[in-house]
């Protein structure tokens, strides 16, 4: 993994790289749409989030601009499963041929998985950036919505925060899939180490009771 972050260093900021491995391990994608014979060519990044997380989407297009030809766009679409009108925002990035190299460590048979050395590189604002997407706070206990990985990536990740942030976590099951979660005696200290990179906008991610709910 320091290969790939070596590479894209030549090419983005810390904060840049942080973003876009953050992203990937949460709700971000990699598209490639020009696979060579060994390897793909160029991939693009694609952020997508709901309505509510408007701001969240603009703050990484501000981040990401100079590798962005569109701004973000507004989709909409009726849920008929739902009964809802469901409103998203979104933008994707250039394809690039870096962005190509990363899709090696991110996907397998072209599903999502965790890299091998990911923990070798991620830092705390990438785990903001993580959790921005897929975490939740209910009083009891955070949630890392970690359910595309399996349960050995699952395990990984327990022994992570375990032994590099003294946090401890439960590996739980939901429905056919799994996901981390972190009880009441140790998700203080997690928030705490995530707490300086999470934007105004996504604040409700980590306070209780959330302050979003009147919006």
């Amino acid at each position: 993994m320091d290969n790939i972050v070596g590479r894209l260093q030549s090419i983005f900021s810390s904060h840049q790289i942080d973003v876009i491995i953050g992203s990937l391990l949460g709700d971000a994608r990699l598209e490639c749409r020009s696979i060579g014979v060994r390897s793909p060519i160029t991939a693009r990044l694609r952020v997508h989030h709901g309505a509510k997380q408007k701001e969240y989407v603009l703050w990484k297009h501000k981040i990401l601009k100079n590798i962005v030809s569109r701004e973000p766009q507004e989709i909409s679409w009726d849920n008929s499963r739902r009964n809802l009108h469901e409103v998203s925002w979104y933008f994707h990035t250039k394809s690039l041929e870096v962005l190509g190299f990363l899709y090696h460590y991110f996907y397998k048979n072209k599903i999502k998985i965790l890299p091998r050395n990911i923990f070798d590189v991620l830092n705390e604002q990438m785990l903001a950036v993580w959790f921005m997407d897929d975490g939740s706070h209910n009083g009891k206990n955070l949630t890392l919505n970690t359910h595309s990985f399996s349960k050995d990536d699952q395990e990984r990740i327990q022994t992570f925060l375990r032994e590099k942030l003294g946090v401890k976590s439960t590996v739980v099951k939901d429905r056919h899939q799994w996901k981390i979660s972190i009880g009441v005696h140790d998700y203080e200290n997690f928030i705490s180490i995530i707490k300086p990179f999470v934007i105004p906008a996504m604040n409700y991610k980590i306070v209780y009771p959330r302050n979003d709910l009147s919006a």
